[in-house]
């Protein structure tokens, strides 16, 4: 298990949130525990789960019948994870198969303190320095609680408050996001970029986030599993 993650616990299929369309994530039996992604159809409690057969670069992923996988469901701060079998696949003509109901389901919370390096981009949308152009700042690390903020000038003093647009796109969803998060700028220093002390430095800020957001704590998350 990755150490992103807190110890699982059994939970109900109500507790999921299922819907209809919604991204999940299929660990493939056999060598490498090979993952792909689908979305769900629909489903009959207590029955049968129908879900679509995955592709990969156009092509529909070679599964057979009997195929027992693990499913994985990424709901609010948790992960969801249950076992499942192939039991029917129908490819001609909407490419979908039918997977027998979870039995055993179990909830893993994503770690909202995790912290992961990154060099992603992000728009100053308000801080108390306002003379300046907001543009040119980028993340140096980030965690559901909050981030260090780089940039060619400092952005406010201690305790002051910072708004900030990020764009991401997350693979367990499908979907490119937005999120505008505030937070409190902690501490403010200086520092060189790596490897280049005769730099001009920049202003390294860490910001503590107001609110967790469930989108930023799943991009942790998948920055985290990249990485291992």
């Amino acid at each position: 298990m990755s150490n992103s993650e807190s110890h699982p616990q059994k939970a109900k299929f109500s507790d999921m949130r299922f819907q209809v369309g919604q991204r999940v994530q299929l660990v493939l039996e056999g060598a490498g525990s090979h993952k792909q992604y689908t979305s769900v159809i629909g489903w009959v409690e207590a029955e049968f789960l129908m879900l679509r057969v995955p592709q990969e670069d156009g092509w529909i992923v070679h599964l057979r019948e009997g195929m027992n996988v693990e499913v994985r469901l990424f709901s609010g701060l948790s992960i969801f994870t249950f076992k499942s079998r192939i039991n029917t696949l129908l490819l001609n003509p909407r490419n979908y198969m039918l997977m027998s109901f979870p039995e055993d389901i179990f909830e893993t919370p994503m770690r909202s303190h995790l912290r992961v390096r990154t060099n992603l981009p992000l728009e100053i949308l308000n801080s108390d320095s306002t003379e300046h152009n907001l543009g040119n700042f980028h993340l140096h690390d980030i965690s559901g609680g909050g981030a260090s903020v780089v940039g060619p000038h400092q952005l406010g003093n201690v305790d002051s408050s910072v708004k900030m647009r990020l764009r991401f796109d997350l693979q367990s969803t499908g979907k490119s996001e937005s999120v505008d998060m505030t937070g409190t700028i902690q501490n403010v220093e200086l520092v060189h970029r790596a490897n280049q002390p005769h730099t001009k430095p920049e202003y390294q800020h860490g910001i503590r986030f107001h609110e967790p957001d469930a989108r930023v704590v799943l991009f942790v998350h998948e920055l985290k599993q990249r990485a291992d």
